[in-house]
């Protein structure tokens, strides 16, 4: 069954949508089997935010772009000294900040895996897991 998805916001390295009470966030890094940079981890970060305040969004899905990984952990294109290297060249280890945010949403937050999830990325699962 096909669903009507509509964008909530558009973004660089993630999908995030809303279809009757769920807010769907997608990693959309396929090519890198979703691995997340700084982009991505403030992305997610943001629409966590809007999940929270949102009176409409009932329920949160992670998913990854692909059948091959839902997220592989960090990107190590970008990894360097102190952390992963955002485009203002500092180091960032944002992806804590997200695993904060999904533990205090006040929501269900359900992870939709497709593939493997293997190395950092599967911290992002262990709230709850479809």
């Amino acid at each position: 069954m096909k669903h009507d998805w509509k964008t909530i916001k558009t973004y660089k390295d993630i999908l995030f949508e809303f279809y009757n009470g769920i807010a769907r966030i997608t990693i959309n890094r396929e090519r890198y089997r979703n691995a997340f940079t700084p982009t991505t981890t403030a992305e997610m970060g943001d629409a966590l935010t809007y999940c929270r305040e949102c009176q409409d969004v009932n329920v949160v899905v992670f998913t990854g772009a692909g059948d091959k990984a839902f997220c592989s952990g960090g990107d190590m294109h970008v990894k360097g000294r102190g952390g992963y290297i955002d485009t203002e060249g500092k180091p960032r280890l944002t992806v804590l900040d997200v695993q904060k945010q999904i533990r205090s949403l006040p929501k269900p937050v359900i992870a939709a895996v497709n593939g493997f999830a293997i190395g950092g990325g599967n911290v992002l699962d262990r709230k709850s897991v479809v």
